[in-house]
């Protein structure tokens, strides 16, 4: 994965409230649920890759354009 993949990915998951922040810890990259719950990214990614949150930011920006 490109840095501009792993920006992407961080800034969609923001965007869908899936994370609230990231952190590297020893090397480790973590994310942390809006509850506070760590997860380390390698686990996270494999659940939601780009082409994921690419396509639930999607369907998200349409479900609010409807509702206008």
């Amino acid at each position: 994965m490109t840095q501009l993949e792993l920006t992407q990915c961080l800034n969609l998951a923001r965007a869908l409230n899936l994370i609230s922040s990231s952190r590297s810890i020893h090397g480790v990259l973590y994310v942390y649920s809006t509850t506070g719950y760590p997860r380390r990214w390698d686990s996270f990614i494999a659940e939601y890759p780009l082409e994921r949150l690419q396509a639930m930011a999607t369907r998200m920006q349409i479900k609010l354009e409807s509702a206008n």
